[in-house]
């Protein structure tokens, strides 16, 4: 857009003498001139005027790719408020379903219904689906540990639990089942992670409790030998992998390599960078073999942590359980968290989502595994396979035997 006084102008200025000259090269301006007449005067004044207009640069004003931005911005500015209000209408439905939002119960009939409904809807939501940690950024500070997503008391998790152990003992039987009498390929690898006393063991019991012994292969991972240290970081993991038809669970994990590693500065950040890329290839291809991985970070808070050494050292029959060391890592607890949101960030991914296990209730995190389990093998699905025997004559060999 050019400024009064620039070039723009200066044509204009400058295009009535071009205007006049070819008129007098035709010789009409010539003759105006000598008749001095006001009409021929009059013409040559409008023609010069006219090439004038027509030299003149249209009204200044917002140029055509000026309004195309502007409507550009209004979209995106709709947009992003309709997003926002998408946001806030998601995280208000599910402060509803969690408990955290109140409802009004005053509005009649058609309320009491849709209350009724909500609760259902909770009741029959996965569990997976509210402790599973989203692809991208992470803050811990938004996962209470002393939550109880998805049930809404301890009294009702009891009630369930029997019902959930007997679902999780008849799956794990069709696993292994589907394995052993077919050719079923498919497994489950329960991961547990968390800080010193967020109760690994203590799932790890109630877990076996309920399970097949022949159908579960725990592995317990410690501080690396010689040996796994000449290998890489996840050799020793491959290792340990369940079987087809088999429930594996690790006590500690691959991760402790980007979590003790990074804290104590272990290996190098760069290298501590290219090993969450290799979990994640790593897992992907278990998942590709039929593996389902269920990640679970056992989150607890650093109150109730300080709580449990104490009462370990309270007690005479648990100082079996205690480790100074715990003190040294628990000093450590800010980079330590930070180590955590870090590998949550990079490594929960659609194929093996992280779940976050609110843990500082004992009794919410046993409930909370064994329903993870549970969908997790529901959605495998495994069916008991067909013999291939003929019924009938096998059971006439019986009897007469």
């Amino acid at each position: 857009m050019a400024k009064p006084g620039g070039k723009t102008e200066s044509k204009r200025t400058a295009e009535p003498a071009d205007g006049d000259k070819a008129l007098k090269k035709s010789g009409k301006a010539k003759d105006a001139g000598k008749s001095g007449s006001k009409g021929g005067a009059k013409a040559v004044r409008k023609a010069a005027r006219g090439k004038a207009k027509s030299a003149k640069p249209p009204k200044v004003g917002k140029p055509r790719r000026l309004r195309g931005a502007e409507q550009l911005v209004e979209k995106v500015a709709a947009q992003i408020v309709a997003a926002e209000l998408d946001r806030v209408q998601e995280e208000h439905r599910l402060g509803v379903e969690n408990g955290l939002v109140s409802v009004p119960t005053d509005v009649g009939d058609k309320g009491s219904e849709k209350a009724d409904k909500k609760k259902e809807s909770v009741a029959d939501k996965p569990l997976g689906e509210l402790l599973r940690v989203p692809v991208g950024p992470v803050s811990l500070a938004d996962y209470d540990p002393s939550s109880t997503p998805g049930v809404a008391s301890r009294a009702d998790a009891e009630a369930e639990l029997p019902a959930l152990n007997a679902r999780l003992d008849e799956l794990q039987e069709r696993l292994f089942a589907a394995a052993r009498g077919g050719d079923s390929k498919r497994r489950v690898l329960l991961v547990l992670q968390g800080m010193d006393t967020s109760g690994k063991g203590g799932t790890v019991r109630h877990v076996i409790s309920q399970l097949d012994p022949n159908g579960v292969r725990l592995t317990a991972f410690k501080a690396p030998t010689e040996e796994e240290l000449a290998h890489d970081f996840l050799w020793r993991v491959r290792a340990a992998l369940p079987n087809p038809g088999q429930v594996g669970i690790f006590d500690r994990s691959h991760y402790e390599d980007v979590l003790v590693g990074k804290v104590r500065k272990l290996a190098l950040p760069m290298v501590i960078g290219r090993r969450y890329i290799l979990i994640n290839k790593f897992e992907q291809g278990l998942a590709n073999e039929g593996c389902v991985v269920v990640k679970c970070f056992l989150n607890i808070g650093s109150d109730e942590q300080r709580d449990r050494l104490l009462a370990r050292l309270d007690d005479p029959d648990k100082h079996w359980k205690y480790n100074p060391g715990d003190v040294d890592d628990r000093l450590l607890w800010p980079q330590y968290q930070d180590a955590y949101r870090i590998a949550l960030e990079k490594t929960s991914t659609e194929t093996a989502p992280w779940h976050v296990i609110p843990s500082n209730h004992k009794w919410y995190r046993n409930y909370a595994i064994t329903r993870l389990l549970v969908e997790a093998l529901k959605r495998i699905d495994p069916k008991y396979p067909a013999g291939d025997f003929d019924v009938a004559a096998e059971r006439e060999r019986v009897l007469a035997s």
